[in-house]
């Protein structure tokens, strides 16, 4: 899963007479390469109108990250907060800002508009030679007066008053010489980035013209590219993240397939479904190091991309979770089938599936710097869900360890307590770090360790993957396999159900054996005795003893002979 939906590096911005000030956040590397480009439309298709469109610029660094969370829906109007004010914080924090601002430039309203290049160095160099230690900002444009400060954009040193940047016809505060309209169309950089920071950029767009309607529509193009790619500063360590992950559940993937190949007569159910969370893992970091490999690239998501990546990793901790469940509850280890019960964690897996599926399509598709109240509402069912199954996980480990200890199956016990030490271990690692993330990253009205952002990200996926490999060594395949199968010998597998229909069938059983000694109790008489014992006389009266006497060695032979070829045949 990710924090949020990464910060892009190329924009496409709509610019108009209604909305003049369109702009971007991101983190950046130090000497991240800045292009704009403007194409502009003229509602007026009269030629004669002559509409000549004025673009100005600024760039704002601060060192929190935190400075620029505003929703889509004020976002114009902090820009032009930002733009009017650039030396002013909405924070409370105590920083400096450093900023570079430019006049207006103005270029005809057609399709290849390209702003002229910012020299850095010249501007550096003009001020080291004739400055003043004031705080000031660079205003392109011959006799302006200088406003506030530049700070921290041009100083080395943070909290050192930048010197006085003087404005010249001639120098122009390090842009070249404005040879008009008909000046060079080249693609270069607008400037560099001279620091790694955080930056808004802001463009503001005016029109003006001979003619009535000055109505225009000019499609803003904003590039940021480092030496890295086009990923942010926060961003750029998931790539790398997200490919050593794919790498680790390649190899889980290898190790589990090799083991289970060997030992493929004996595996149990439970191993299967450990093959398949390890296989969803895999495709999920495959996924995520394809999307952000693709932005570094080119620039700019692919939404459905990341959407699927999400869904893939719901998809994982849904079945990680189900799997969990039915270890807990003893599911071929204890018990040989689930019963209702599995209706119910068949259910639990869909809703989970359901509201983590909802949670993690609003946050990934919601910025980081973006207010975070609906992913805030999203996350709320699921956190109830979650703490209903760990309740439910840890009910049903207290239960199944009791009857292993009254079985005295110690191999199991031995299994079921190192299982349980793991999923306390990981439920007390999850509270701990999530208490940490929120008093440092949440709570903190100046977020200076912005660059470390990542490690929200990493860590729970890093968790699960320790979580996966101590549970792949537990249920391992091996040639002991069968002693953590259920054995009906060793183990009662009956569960609820199928206790009440075993005490069902015994009490019918011996219903009818009751009712059957009761009708042959009743249907004996005395008649019947007085004939058996009339039988045994009639015997006796009439069968001479001599006869039984002389029948008897002629039995006691045959019965040798048959003992005898008996155990001849056995020696055989």
């Amino acid at each position: 899963m990710v924090a949020g939906f990464p910060e892009q590096g190329l924009w496409h911005l709509t610019a108009s007479q209604d909305h003049e000030y369109v702009g971007v956040k991101k983190s950046v590397f130090k000497d991240t390469r800045v292009f704009i480009k403007v194409k502009c439309d003229p509602l007026d298709p009269n030629p004669d109108n002559n509409l000549i469109i004025k673009i100005s610029w600024l760039v704002r660094k601060t060192p929190c990250w935190n400075d620029y969370i505003f929703s889509q829906a004020t976002e114009e109007r902090y820009m032009q907060y930002f733009y009017d004010n650039p030396g002013r914080t909405q924070n409370t924090s105590k920083f400096d800002t450093g900023y570079l601002k430019t006049l207006p430039v103005s270029y005809p309203c057609d399709h290849n508009i390209i702003l002229n290049p910012l020299d850095m160095d010249k501007v550096i160099m003009e001020t080291n030679e004739g400055a003043k230690a004031t705080r000031a900002v660079a205003e392109a444009g011959g006799g302006q007066p200088l406003k506030e400060n530049e700070d921290q954009l041009l100083s080395e040193e943070e909290g050192k008053a930048a010197p006085v940047v003087k404005s010249t016809e001639a120098v122009q505060i390090g842009f070249p010489p404005n040879n008009g309209p008909e000046g060079p169309r080249t693609r270069h950089p607008v400037m560099n980035i001279p620091k790694d920071g955080v930056y808004l950029l802001v463009v503001h767009t005016t029109s003006m013209g001979t003619g009535i309607n000055l109505s225009y529509t000019a499609e803003v193009t904003i590039e940021m590219e480092s030496d890295y790619g086009y990923l942010s500063a926060v961003d750029w360590p998931l790539l790398g993240f997200y490919a050593a992950m794919c790498g680790v559940y390649l190899i889980y993937g290898v190790a589990w397939l090799v083991m289970s190949a060997l030992r493929w007569r004996e595996l149990l159910r439970v191993q299967y479904w450990i093959g398949a969370v390890i296989f969803l893992g895999m495709l999920e970091k495959a996924v995520f190091t394809a999307e952000y490999s693709s932005l570094n690239k080119r620039g700019y998501s692919v939404s459905g991309l990341i959407v699927f990546a999400e869904l893939v990793s719901c998809a994982k901790r849904t079945l990680a979770r189900m799997l969990v469940i039915i270890v807990s509850l003893g599911f071929g280890i204890v018990k040989p089938r689930l019963g209702v019960v599995l209706h119910r964690v068949v259910g639990v897996g869909l809703l989970y599936f359901i509201l983590a599926s909802i949670e993690g399509c609003t946050r990934a598709l919601q910025s980081r710097v973006d207010p975070q109240r609906q992913v805030l509402l999203a996350s709320l069912p699921l956190s109830l869900l979650e703490s209903a199954i760990c309740f439910w996980i840890f009910s049903a480990l207290v239960q199944t360890t009791r009857t292993l200890r009254l079985r005295r199956n110690l191999v199991k016990l031995s299994l079921y307590r190192h299982f349980t030490n793991t999923l306390a271990f990981a439920v007390l690692a999850s509270v701990v770090f999530m208490l940490w993330s929120i008093t440092y990253h949440e709570f903190e009205d100046c977020l200076r360790d912005w660059k470390e952002l990542w490690v929200d990200d990493a860590y729970w996926h890093v968790l699960f993957a320790i979580i996966l490999l101590v549970i792949m060594i537990l249920w391992r395949p091996s040639n002991n396999n069968q002693r953590f199968a259920f054995t009906p010998l060793l183990d009662d597998g009956s569960d609820a159900d199928d206790e009440e229909e075993s005490e069902k069938l015994m009490a019918d059983i011996s219903d009818t054996m009751k009712y059957r000694n009761t009708k042959g109790s009743t249907s004996s008489s005395p008649r019947e005795s007085r004939s058996v014992e009339e039988d045994l006389k009639w015997v006796e009266e009439n069968i001479p003893s001599s006869l039984a006497d002389n029948a008897l060695p002629i039995l006691d032979s045959d019965e040798e002979i048959l003992t005898t070829k008996f155990e001849f045949s056995k020696m055989q």
